[in-house]
């Protein structure tokens, strides 16, 4: 607070050494930044909460989904000939979407075009937001420190650092770094976010549209190899929170993993001296090991999403961890590690079944402890009268965590197999999980749809839980469902794809979940109908036989090999070819939702 004041006081000294000079000698871009005048023909459009929610482009899907779907469309099983006209029009639509994904539009990469960082490092014109409103919004989250999201930013560095970044930006003495420029484009934007989102009000989506096509051309800008420094790491991993929000998954992958191979050299993952951060001062190791445990964070949960190993493996961190005393994002970045590493990496999925499915087990022990701690949070919060400043989005973010962990307890359930025969492969513990999961995202979007906040809240929620680890439990309720022509768990499905059509119906592209999610339940629907004789059923194979029907072995199909004490899975259709599908399907969502 004492450090925003006292830029407060300096900007009215300059203004009086201003006001004492002569007008035409005084560059107009000093005039603009301290007064906060910026040029009307270069001012930004006001965009209205309207206008946000169709800035939707097409979504950029991973190679392997597009090879998956012409794989389908080209082995001659998949045809419209002497089909209905429904299925001939659901065939048609995944034709369409596969061209649409071969040959995506223009302009759908991260890079962006515009005004570079004025020659000398110094802030051009209406570059930034006026500092006025700059230090309004500094002073507005210095007071909400304790708001889940302002929290989440705070721990990649306090907020008394970012505020003096900001210093250095508008007070440039020395000219600031293109590091500089990602950290304080990138901390405004979300925090003008946090604004927008908290209070639904209008009053900085201006300054936080600015910011954030700042940051992207300055993301853009960076070079392959960064020097090694506290700053840098933040840099990257402020950036791939953001492209996080974006539904740019591969985008944050590749800033995360460069922000990981700069802690290993930094030594942050090992017990060490403290270390200097800019200008030579010195960095807290609080600081540091905070900064580590948020690329941390990202890089298991990317991990986990996109079927990559992980840059930090837990083998090489020597520092201290205290599950009672770290944050619950952490506590879950290292079961998603686990996850990953123990049941679904390519040793992982060559290990023995009964080996595998007793450390399911073991993870799945851990999450449902993390589950309940959720639920008495949740209840307190409902319970506690309200207080002032008090975080509006609490019980909305709770609910949000629900959905995510519930849905990764749905994927750690199903490497348990089956007791006794399953229609689907998993077992009935796995199926109830995932409606579960299913329902709390209803209710999830019951509050978000009801709550008055920005528009953009719909946006992260999708990116963030949606397109990270739900569709997992829609991928296991959709499979049992077409198994069981279950009508009951096809409405769940009918309703989880409703729930996420937008309000602006311009912004359901084809590369929409709501899109994909539609089109598989109506897939599923017609396939259930062409076996249970709802159509013609003198065809030799539906046309949708070859992307519905898979061989999913249950327990007792399972053939095992006793090799000494170890038993090992020997059917090539198991848990393996399962988590390959839903990965080729994870890909279809999983980036480039929201520019």
């Amino acid at each position: 607070e004492k450090k925003i004041d006292d830029i407060a006081k300096g900007i009215d000294g300059i203004k009086l050494i201003l006001q004492s000079l002569d007008p035409a000698q005084i560059p107009k871009s000093a005039l603009n930044a301290v007064t906060g005048n910026a040029p009307e023909s270069s001012a930004p459009p006001l965009i209205t909460r309207d206008t946000i929610a169709t800035n939707v482009s097409s979504f950029d899907h991973s190679a392997h989904v597009i090879d998956l779907l012409k794989s389908v469309l080209e082995d001659g099983t998949v045809t419209s000939n002497g089909s209905s006209p429904e299925t001939s029009e659901v065939v048609s639509s995944l034709t369409d979407l596969t061209r649409t994904l071969e040959d995506p539009p223009s302009g759908g990469n991260h890079r962006s075009g515009g005004r570079t960082v004025a020659k000398g490092g110094h802030i051009d014109d209406d570059q930034m937001p006026p500092i006025r409103d700059v230090l309004e919004i500094l002073r507005w989250v210095r007071a909400r420190e304790h708001f889940f999201r302002i929290a989440r930013i705070s721990r990649v560095l306090p907020t008394e650092y970012f505020a003096e970044i900001c210093r250095k930006m508008y007070f440039a003495i020395d000219a600031y770094t293109e590091i500089d420029f990602v950290l304080a484009n990138g901390y405004l934007a979300y925090i003008f976010a946090e604004h927008l989102i908290t209070t639904g009000l209008n009053d900085y989506r201006e300054h936080w549209l600015m910011c954030r096509k700042n940051l992207h051309d300055a993301v853009a800008r960076l070079p392959l190899l960064l020097p090694a420094s506290m700053d840098a790491v933040a840099a990257l991993t402020v950036a791939a929170y953001d492209a996080m929000e974006n539904a740019k998954a591969t985008v944050a992958w590749s800033l995360i993993s460069s922000a990981a191979s700069l802690c290993q050299t930094l030594g942050y993952n090992r017990p060490s001296p403290r270390r200097r951060a800019r200008n030579g001062s010195i960095a807290s190791t609080d600081t540091q090991e905070s900064l580590f445990w948020s690329v941390y964070s990202l890089d298991k949960g990317l991990s986990l999403q996109l079927d990559r190993a992980p840059n930090i493996r837990d083998v090489d961190i020597s520092i201290s961890f205290n599950p009672d005393s770290q944050p619950r994002s952490i506590r879950l970045a290292r079961i998603q590690g686990k996850t990953y590493e123990q049941l679904y990496s390519p040793q992982g999925l060559s290990r023995p079944v009964l080996e595998r499915g007793h450390d399911a087990e073991v993870l799945a022990t851990q999450l449902r402890e993390m589950i309940r701690d959720v639920h008495v949070d949740m209840e307190n919060a409902n319970n506690s009268d309200p207080v002032a400043d008090e975080d509006p989005l609490r019980v909305l973010y709770l609910q949000c965590h629900l959905v995510c962990h519930t849905s990764l307890l749905t994927l750690i359930l199903r490497a348990i197999p089956s007791v006794g025969s399953s229609p689907s492969g998993a077992s009935d513990e796995c199926v109830a999980v995932a409606r579960l999961a299913l329902e709390i995202h209803h209710q999830c979007m019951t509050s978000i749809r009801n709550c008055k906040s920005d528009p953009q809240i719909v946006n992260k929620y999708i990116s963030w839980a949606i397109l990270n680890m739900p569709f997992v439990s829609f991928s296991v309720l959709f499979l049992h469902a077409v198994r069981t022509a279950d009508d009951a768990d096809l409405a769940v499905l009918d309703r989880f794809a409703r729930s996420l059509q937008p309000e602006d119906q311009a912004s359901d592209c084809s590369t929409h979940p709501h899109r994909i999610y539609e089109l598989l339940c109506r897939a599923a629907r017609l396939h259930i109908e062409s076996k249970t004789g709802g159509l013609d059923s003198s065809m030799n194979q539906h046309p949708l036989e070859s992307l519905l029907d898979i061989d999913v072995p249950d327990a007792r199909s399972l053939e095992t090999t006793r090799h000494g004490n170890e038993i090992f899975e020997t059917d090539g259709s198991g848990l393996g070819n399962w988590y390959r599908e839903q990965q080729h399907f994870l890909g279809l969502l999983n980036e480039n939702a929201f520019q």
